[in-house]
């Protein structure tokens, strides 16, 4: 609790309403790239792998909460960079499980 505080009240300083986003537009989108996120949560087989994507969807929800239009679509953006790179670690397994499947 005594980290968490100084790091909130920090992110309380820097995020407030700008770039107003239509909430109705956006909804679809945000809650799509929150469900990828939630899904390369579980299947990236990579250990600690699931941070990143955790702390990608905190921050798409400050921002959202906030109506901060532009940390969302840096939120945003940082969620096609993480959705990538998972795709491509569970990409990489499925093509090393097929290579090993040539051995047994």
């Amino acid at each position: 609790m005594q980290r968490a505080v100084p790091v909130l009240s920090y992110l309380e300083k820097i995020i407030h309403p700008r770039w107003p986003t239509p909430l109705e537009t956006t909804k679809r989108l945000v809650g799509t790239v929150v469900l990828f996120l939630s899904i390369a949560l579980v299947f990236t087989p990579i250990p600690l792998s699931n941070i990143v994507p955790a702390l990608v969807i905190a921050l798409i929800s400050l921002a959202y909460l906030e109506e901060d239009g532009l940390l969302l679509s840096i939120a945003l953006a940082a969620a096609v960079i993480v959705l990538t790179a998972a795709l491509l670690a569970i990409w990489e397994t499925v093509l090393g499980a097929k290579w090993l499947g040539h051995f047994w």
